[in-house]
């Protein structure tokens, strides 16, 4: 009798284990792994619920329509207004080729699917879930946007532009070409899938380059804030470092004693790679940090972290090169978009963002993004200073050609050495200079001329348009 009892306690216990592991393991499917399983690409039943669902219309910054949806559930089309100037961007929601850029990073919102997902999971159970989704309104600006990509194609070379506010962080806005027709994504896919010219990619958000020049902003801040560092200099056309012998761009050119506002407003390696081995690797790293190397900057898209690898031992020519924009350095157009800003914004980088915000069919917003500081770059005091000196290159320096009668603007041009041989160039800057409204950042890949002939002019039409269509109060 004793042993049948036991036999029947331990089938019983065994019945009660099983039971509440099977309870243990729906919940944590339901709470944590439902949407892994939901969203997964080979999950036929997502792509089917999706098509019962009115996906959310996109608009710019002044409520024009973007991308919109019509139909009837189950055959639902998606259509775009401007497939090109904002294919990197909007990206594609497509049933054969899956979905690129916010109608991937943003696909749960544009179906009403966003939110606590125990909720989700229970409004569906009770078959209460929304049939219409939620609408996006971005910062970007679609005659800017035109505008940019127009610029940009001129120069028949591929690159990227990034245009946005150095105090709130909102993009107005961001091209990269070549780019592609998100509307005739599907009989274009052949011929972009055969392209050896990166097509797909966001150069503006997953391009990293070498800065080149433009990343004397960041040494000149890494200088500036070592107050025991003599700032004169001797500049013989070369400077040797290790056995490397640097050179500046016309290496017969020789300046003699000079400063740091002359050194800038020309663009002079010998002074760069020689205070920046004086200032040396754990203060320009530190720097460099601040201004968001190394660090994952949390954006609506996916974006590429701009690297400065201090974390090994350099030597000294791996520090000078570095100090110049070369070497250990990669940046992305947004990121010298950033630093560009932060120095507009007295020190302060603004986190940057292109969705402003997203609202349900009826108007309530769901999801909105503030200003917010992403990091303190260094203090007001030096951000003055090399605001200062990027005013001279344009006034004084080798930036003429971002001069905008009337509007004071400071900037700083980069040709940047590549592994084609052929220099890469850059412009960043901001405008106007004493009230920042809108800072910038232009490469042209491949552009062998110097980034002050060929990316300043880009720069400068830019400012120029963007004060034209973008209504921003001063501060001043």
């Amino acid at each position: 009798m004793k042993n049948d009892r036991r036999r029947i306690l331990l089938v019983l216990i065994g019945l009660i284990t099983l039971s509440l592991s099977l309870i243990v393991y729906l919940t944590l499917f339901v709470v944590f792994k439902a949407d892994d399983i939901k969203y997964h690409s080979a999950n036929r039943r997502s792509g089917i619920k999706e098509s019962q669902i009115l996906r959310g219309t996109i608009y710019d910054r002044n409520g024009e329509i973007l991308a919109y949806s019509d139909g009837e559930p189950g055959n639902f089309r998606r259509h775009y207004n401007y497939p090109r100037i904002y294919s990197h961007i909007i990206g594609y929601s497509n049933p054969s080729l899956g979905k690129a850029g916010l109608e991937s990073s943003y696909n749960s919102y544009l179906l009403s699917q966003d939110g606590n997902k125990t909720w989700k999971s229970l409004k569906e159970l009770m078959n209460e879930d929304n049939k219409v989704g939620n609408n996006i309104v971005l910062t970007l600006d679609t005659t800017l946007q035109n505008r940019t990509r127009e610029l940009l194609e001129e120069t028949e070379l591929k690159g990227a532009a990034v245009v946005l506010n150095p105090k709130t962080g909102e993009i107005y806005s961001m091209v990269s070409l070549p780019d592609y027709d998100s509307s005739t994504i599907t009989e274009d896919w052949s011929d972009i899938s055969a392209s050896k010219d990166g097509i797909l990619v966001n150069r503006a958000i997953s391009g990293l380059y070498p800065p080149g020049s433009t990343f004397k902003t960041v040494t000149s801040v890494a200088i500036l804030e070592d107050k025991n560092l003599d700032l004169s200099y001797v500049d013989e056309g070369t400077q040797k470092i290790g056995a490397r012998v640097f050179k500046n761009a016309n290496p017969d050119e020789i300046n003699g004693k000079i400063g740091i506002r002359e050194a800038f407003a020309e663009s002079l390696n010998t002074y760069f790679v020689s205070k920046g081995v004086e200032v040396g690797q754990e203060k320009l790293g530190n720097v460099a940090d601040r201004f968001m190397f190394n660090k994952k900057v949390s954006f609506d898209l996916p974006l590429k972290t701009s690297k400065f690898d201090h974390s090994k031992k350099l030597d000294n020519i791996q520090i000078a090169a570095s100090s110049i924009g070369q070497g250990q350095v990669l940046a992305t157009p947004l990121e010298m978009a950033m630093v560009a800003g932060a120095i507009a914004n007295e020190g302060q980088m603004m986190a940057p963002y292109i969705v402003r915000e997203v609202e349900t069919n009826n108007g309530v917003t769901v999801k909105e993004h503030k200003p917010e500081v992403l990091s303190e770059v260094t203090n007001q005091e030096v951000a003055a200073e090399v605001k200062e000196l990027m005013k001279r290159v344009i006034t004084h320096g080798i930036g003429s050609n971002a001069y905008i009668s009337g509007m004071k603007v400071a900037g700083k041009t980069g040709s940047a050495e590549n592994a084609s041989g052929k220099n890469h160039a850059w412009f960043i800057g901001f405008a106007p200079a004493d009230d920042p409204k809108f800072a910038v950042a232009v490469v042209l890949e491949e552009a062998d001329q110097p980034g002050g002939k060929i990316a300043a002019p880009i720069a400068r039409d830019l400012i120029i348009s963007a004060n034209k269509h973008i209504n921003i109060p001063s501060t001043n």
